[in-house]
């Protein structure tokens, strides 16, 4: 077992803070059918549970964070050294660097830049992660090696691989495939008892690269699996505008029309998107994932109707996986655009995250909890499995080192984390009750991680050129 001692608790939807107290937690093989939740909370546990582990004393505990949309592909782009063509709009970025890049991975690449991003993930206090991959040389089996990747280090994700028509139907159809075997890789290991750290989603490009016959079989693959569709809908103005000229419908109606939108969706970006299209995904309870800093470094615009979503959640596009980073920018641009939202908005919007991993997982919490305990599939009104620091609920927290100069409490949690707190007050992680990162000292090989993603990506940045 592991235990937080002398901790304040903190809630983020609702916001609160408690008085200091303990927090103890089973870890991944303890407790039978409780394994990997929070098992106590209240004073005094450190004397009664003396052979507990203890991780970490004062401070702040929180729920882990959980980026609704990433790309661990592009860890091994910071810095990149490979001469890349000015780009005049969105359409060239995408063809001068992201399209040259995924075409250049193989599967050591992959597994270098997927353990490096989760690492980074953990340093930052992310416990979740949700990914959106694209290998086109080393579509097979990708999914699989990015699942190793997260089980190596310890962290809890969504995987997809990204359909696309863009490198023809061939790739299109192994792309399709990829996806529905990484979900009955994930359906088999649950059928042999197993709870998975990382389920799998379907997976699609953008609306721009996905033809007719395509989006007809990730339609087919939502049902077959249960899962929901990943995909990249008006990031740029280009993609609206294309799908209204070719195929008559606006990017959700189309979507809409083959029944791909479930409430286990997560649309990308979404900037370009009409309001009659944020009806539809309201409907069908779709989720929306915002990256601020990506729209900003793409320049793509900003989600005028972002208000108008019922189920936002906060992504980073491939931009590390610093969450806290996330949500300023989120908070900032939100405000220069003269927007409604004020930081406890996006707070919501950061915690919501953990009602995206609920619909994935929540099957893998429905036994072992008593009444009156976090519910695995909540009623209305009740507290959520996920993101909730109570008995019952997963243990997947982070402990923060944090003395703020004002007061915190819960009518000033949001301010703190827009204008003080951040990633670098990460002490100590934990995943499904397994500590991670104990006193900023990773329990997994980050120097081996580091030095093997620095070899593959001078690879990679070689392959993208040729050489």
């Amino acid at each position: 077992m592991i235990l937080f001692e002398n901790v304040k608790v903190v809630s983020f939807n609702p916001p609160a803070v408690s008085e200091a107290m303990d927090v103890l937690a089973y870890g991944p093989d303890e407790g039978g059918a409780k394994a990997g939740r929070v098992a106590k909370v209240g004073k005094s546990l450190a004397a009664e549970y003396p052979e507990a582990d203890r991780v970490g004393w004062g401070g702040y505990l929180s729920p882990g964070l959980v980026c609704a949309h990433t790309h661990l592909y592009s860890a091994l782009a910071r810095g990149i050294d490979v001469p890349i063509a000015p780009s005049k709009d969105f359409a060239q970025i995408l063809e001068h660097l992201w399209w040259r890049l995924d075409m250049a991975i193989d599967l050591p690449i992959l597994k270098a830049s997927a353990l490096a991003g989760c690492s980074d993930a953990l340093f930052c206090g992310v416990t979740s992660l949700v990914d959106h991959h694209a290998s086109p040389a080393a579509i097979d089996g990708s999914l699989s090696v990015i699942r190793e990747a997260y089980e190596e280090v310890g962290l809890r994700g969504i995987l997809c691989y990204e359909t696309t028509d863009r490198n023809g139907m061939e790739g299109a159809r192994a792309g399709l495939a990829e996806n529905l075997r990484f979900a009955r890789e994930i359906d088999a290991a649950r059928a042999r008892g197993g709870r998975p750290l990382v389920d799998g989603a379907i997976g699609g490009h953008a609306g721009f690269t996905v033809g007719d016959e395509t989006l007809a079989g990730m339609a087919d693959a939502v049902r077959s699996t249960g899962r929901g569709l990943h995909i990249h809908l008006a990031e740029d103005k280009f993609d609206a505008v294309d799908s209204r000229y070719r195929h008559k419908l606006d990017l959700v109606e189309r979507l809409d029309r083959v029944g791909a939108l479930t409430p286990k969706s997560v649309i990308g970006h979404g900037v370009w998107l009409t309001p009659s299209e944020v009806e539809i995904m309201n409907e069908r309870d779709v989720f929306l994932a915002h990256n601020a800093r990506s729209n900003m470094n793409n320049g793509v615009g900003y989600n005028s109707l972002l208000t108008k979503h019922r189920n936002v959640v906060l992504g980073t596009d491939g931009m590390n996986s610093d969450m806290l980073e996330e949500f300023k920018f989120a908070v900032f641009r939100h405000r220069e655009s003269g927007g409604p939202w004020w930081p406890g908005d996006f707070l919501v919007c950061l915690d919501r995250g953990n009602r995206l991993m609920e619909r994935y997982f929540a099957r893998d919490f429905s036994a072992g909890v008593a009444a009156g305990e976090c519910a695995a599939v909540p009623p209305a009104g009740s507290a959520f499995a996920f993101g909730r620091i109570e008995p019952g609920c997963p243990a997947d927290l982070v402990l923060w080192d944090y003395d703020p100069p004002t007061p915190l409490t819960a009518a000033t949690l949001a301010g703190h984390l827009a204008y003080g707190l951040s990633s670098r007050s990460v002490r100590s992680v934990a995943v499904n009750g397994r500590v991670r990162i104990k006193d900023r000292k990773a329990q997994f090989d980050s120097e081996r991680i580091q030095a093997t993603a620095r070899e593959q990506a001078r690879r990679l940045w070689n392959r993208m050129e040729g050489k």
